[in-house]
């Protein structure tokens, strides 16, 4: 199969091909460019040539663009936007604006004052490209690295000697279920009451946390995808377990939910910490982010 090198094309021929579509004569479109008259044809000329096709029809008293002259000024316009947005690239860059700013969440953590910053950020017309994930345990560390992301929110302890931690505030757990679940109206609960009854987990808990109900957790037998999924599973009175009080706070305060009581503790406080990677200096967006979070 015979390889057909495409033709070179520059990228002022593309601004007088532009510019005579949308002058619609060569006077017009010279006096836009600031050229000369000859030279709008000479590089019209050059055009045709090195595409070896026509262009524009001259026969009538104004120049027409031919079929294949239309297909051409869509490939030109094609090339000056990607010029255009090279160039407002290449001043973000410059200014400070990070392309990216990738940040790995425990989805078990606050994320309010995440996204009050994200939202300041994007109000203030910053030109990176925020994203958010949001992961679960060991999964949030994986997802740091397979994704080569810039913060992590992790309540975990990094595995990676390749980060530097900072603390975050601390927020608490609850041990909790629907105010129908029989465990409800129990008093001073053991695990072994527990462990009849059934234990929702958002995939799987991590000994590192050292939960109270941990030695009941390879019994759970409804693990779910998030912690949106599980509490709407409590509020059905499928089970019980941990959620965080931010996430459940308006329901314990309507009476919708109740706190357990349990003789080796119903209440767990997470020490969450924020990561980032040694030796990789964050953009403008990534420094208003770690600011925001650890001020």
């Amino acid at each position: 199969m015979d390889i057909v090198a495409a033709p070179v094309v520059t990228l002022e021929q593309a601004r007088v091909l532009d510019a005579l579509a949308k002058a619609g004569s060569l006077k017009a479109a010279a006096k836009a460019l600031a050229k000369g008259h000859s030279a709008v044809l000479y590089t019209l000329r050059t055009l045709e040539e090195a595409l070896e096709l026509r262009l524009l029809d001259r026969s009538g008293y104004r120049l027409k663009f031919t079929p294949a002259g239309e297909r051409v000024l869509e490939g030109m316009r094609q090339l000056l936007e990607a010029e255009r947005r090279l160039q407002v690239a290449v001043h973000e860059v410059k200014s400070g604006w990070e392309p990216r700013l990738s940040i790995v969440v425990d989805g078990v953590c606050p994320t309010s004052r995440l996204f009050e910053v994200v939202a300041g950020l994007a109000r203030s017309g910053a030109a990176t490209r925020i994203e958010v994930i949001t992961e679960f345990l060991s999964g949030v560390e994986a997802a740091f690295e397979a994704r080569e992301a810039d913060l992590m929110i992790s309540v975990l302890p990094a595995s990676s000697g390749l980060v530097t931690a900072t603390v975050l505030p601390t927020f608490r757990a609850y041990l909790v279920a629907h105010k129908r679940h029989p465990l409800s109206a129990q008093k001073r609960l053991t695990l072994e009451e527990l462990a009849s009854n059934v234990l929702l987990t958002v995939r799987g808990s991590d000994p590192r946390l050292s939960l109270s109900t941990s030695g009941i957790e390879p019994q759970s037998r409804v693990v779910l995808n998030d912690f949106a999924a599980k509490k709407t599973a409590l509020l059905a009175g499928v089970g019980f377990g941990w959620m965080p009080e931010h996430l459940i706070q308006a329901e314990l305060a309507r009476g919708d939910c109740k706190k357990l009581s349990l003789a080796a503790g119903a209440t767990h406080e997470f020490a969450p910490r924020l990561y980032r990677r040694r030796g990789r200096k964050l953009g403008r967006a990534g420094q208003a982010v770690f600011a925001a979070l650890t001020e």
